[in-house]
């Protein structure tokens, strides 16, 4: 929310602000966020984050004023909500009907005689300032109006409406396939689940609730009488519409985040009042759907509960002061503080939310820092306890923990509110193991990379079934060309044996690579962990970043003589390894890792064969890269007196 400092200092502490960088520290100290500090013309505009549990009320300068009235403790000299206003004379000549639950309360004032033309200076400026352009002085004013309490308005041309009698404003929803075009020349088509406002005489639509007005009664130069809308609209719907239509207005940003009902007659009392002021003409009377109050519930918070929660040891006394600040109606009665909320803050409704704003008012830096005493573990998770055993064994067998998502397109439990249209089911047993088949198709190309002849991975995590939810072990093993029964089951049944160390007769059940057990089902039967050692990792085990490029693989095989290969060893360098080394050394700098894949000896010779992955932090590497690498290994092969193959 753009804030001006000009229309703060002017309009409402008569020139007793401090300067705007000691407002935007105020601000900071006490629970907003400051996005920006900027000079516009001879104003300075302060840009305050507004959170959506404020937003009812601090989307507007008013409701920054009130609070920066509380935190400097300077009080308002102009409040434009001390009052409560009076919706009088009633417009005979002006009738609304709500045909719609979208709207909760419409009011609008009949004003004759306006005079259309350029607004007056201060208020240009103070537009620009909140990064709008000026388009005339009824519409200006209305503009001014939401920015200073937070109530938008719209203004129609009466004259452009159908008076059979008397002026008729519907509000209804739209009709499917029915379009309007807005004030800025736009066509939108509508539905059923969109309201509209319309004139009641022709069901010709003027305006999109909550939204955007219509061209049909736009306020120009010829305009003489108006029809001043100041109403309230649902937050969701008005939400659903405006996301639909990709219309995201000045308007709908408040209504989406909740206006007060009551703010409706503050609003079209004050935009009357200002159209009158600087456009002249006459307020005929207004119209009124609901004028009924929305009453507050009282809030109570005990003392004791309010130092307990914040770790302090106020007074009720020091507590009272706090509230008269903020203006609040209050009594106090054994130590139990018990507000009435003003109509502008429905925020207020649990003892916590008064917590907040006595906390943040106090200043949070009184809050004491305390260390926490250590709290000895007294009873161990299941859960934890067994997941953890199996990590160990599973690790220890070469397998890799990984996380798939617990999303599907299509399973057994359909979500109501669905991320993405291709996550709209949680996942089942079965899912998890379609998740498991995929995870290992897509690291299975990448064996070299990790220096392994398998893939072999499990998983621990919920499952979501029509009978509830579950905790499920998965594992997958698959060789780089794919499943090989010989191969890959051998290492499965083996991890199912390790299994039964701790599970027990544990039944594996799958097929072609992938086994899964009921680990809920499992630990229901074993006896309740009393206690839990956690594991010290090793000093050598530190994050190492991967890279997004692809890898490239190339070979190499040579002979050794026996003599040769020993003369390389040392006391901490076995031959192998200082084979391996040489090799390393001459590949360069983008070489991942190397695996010797083959050794074999003959009439005095020995053959080794390594596999070299190369692969690159910053690009893709060419072959033709990969090439020149390996000559050099060739190159440094020879020089040894080794004989490439």
């Amino acid at each position: 929310m753009k804030i001006s400092y000009n229309e703060l200092n002017t309009n409402y502490f008569d020139g007793k602000l401090p300067p705007p960088d000691t407002l935007a520290e105020a601000l900071t100290f006490h629970a907003w966020e400051i996005e920006g500090v900027e000079q516009v013309g001879d104003d300075t505009v302060l840009d305050v984050k507004v959170l959506p549990d404020k937003s009812a009320w601090a989307l507007s300068h008013r409701g920054i004023a009130k609070d920066l009235s509380v935190i400097l403790n300077i009080p308002l000299t102009k409040d434009p909500l001390r009052e409560t206003p009076v919706l009088e004379p009633m417009a005979s000549d002006v009738a609304v009907s709500v045909e719609t639950e979208t709207c909760t309360r419409y009011t609008a004032a009949y004003i004759r005689g306006v005079k259309i033309g350029e607004s007056p200076e201060w208020l240009r400026a103070f537009l620009t300032s909140m990064g709008q352009r000026s388009i005339n002085n009824v519409v200006d004013l209305t503009n001014y109006v939401m920015f200073g309490i937070g109530q938008p308005l719209h203004a129609f041309d009466a004259q452009k409406l159908s008076n059979n009698g008397g002026f008729k404003i519907t509000v209804r929803n739209a009709h499917a396939g029915e379009h309007i075009t807005t004030l800025t020349g736009e066509d939108y088509e509508l539905t059923d689940e969109d309201a509209l406002i319309v004139d009641g005489g022709t069901d010709t639509s003027i305006g999109i609730a909550g939204i955007k007005g219509g061209k049909v009664a736009e306020v120009d130069e010829d305009t003489v009488d108006i029809i001043l809308e100041s109403a309230n609209f649902d937050p969701v719907k008005v939400r659903k519409t405006s996301q639909r239509l990709k219309l995201r207005t000045d308007a709908s940003q408040r209504f989406e985040n909740g206006v007060v009902r009551d703010m409706a007659g503050f609003g079209v009392t004050a935009g009357a009042r200002f159209i009158v002021n600087y456009c002249g003409g006459e307020i005929i009377g207004y119209a009124d759907t609901n004028p009924a109050h929305v009453p507050k519930t009282d809030v109570s918070l005990p003392l004791q509960k309010l130092n307990s929660v914040l770790g302090l040891s106020l007074t009720m006394d020091e507590v009272a002061a706090i509230i008269e600040r903020f203006g609040y109606a209050y009594t106090v009665a054994d130590d139990i503080l018990t507000v009435t909320p003003p109509v502008e803050r429905p925020d207020l409704v649990i003892p916590e939310d008064l917590i907040e704003e006595i906390g943040r008012v106090h200043g949070y830096e009184h809050v004491p820092s305390i260390t926490i005493e250590p709290i000895p573990l007294r009873e161990v998770n299941a859960r934890f306890y067994y997941g953890e055993k199996v990590r160990d064994m599973l690790t220890v067998l070469g397998f890799s923990e990984i996380y798939t998502s617990s999303f599907r397109d299509t399973d057994e439990v359909k979500l109501k509110n669905a991320l993405a249209s291709d996550k709209g089911y949680l996942r089942s047993s079965s899912g998890m193991q379609k998740n498991m088949r995929e995870a290992l198709a897509l690291n299975a190309p990448n064996a070299d990379l990790f220096g392994a002849e398998q893939i072999r991975v499990f998983e621990i995590g919920t499952v979501f079934e029509a009978t509830g939810e579950r905790l499920m072990l998965t594992l997958g093993v698959t060789s780089k060309a794919g499943f090989s029964q010989k191969k890959d089951q051998k290492v499965l049944d083996a991890a199912c044996t390790a299994l039964k160390e701790v599970f027990g007769d544990v039944v594996c059940v799958g097929n072609e690579g992938v086994v899964q057990l009921d680990l809920e089902a499992l630990i229901e039967t074993l006896p309740k962990p009393a206690t839990y050692t956690a594991h010290e990792l090793s000093s050598e085990v530190a994050y190492k970043p991967f890279s997004a490029y692809p890898y490239m693989t190339r070979d190499v095989a040579f002979w050794v003589t026996k003599q040769s290969a020993e003369a390389l060893a040392t006391d901490h360098v076995p031959t192998e390894q200082a084979i391996q080394n040489i090799v390393k050394d001459a590949a360069g700098l983008n070489v991942t890792r190397i695996d010797m894949f083959d050794r074999f000896e003959k009439e005095g010779r020995v053959s080794y064969g390594f596999r070299i992955v190369f692969q690159s932090y910053e690009k893709t590497l060419e072959s033709a890269v990969a090439d020149q690498y390996m000559q050099s290994v060739y190159d440094a092969l020879k020089a040894q007196g080794f004989e490439v193959r």
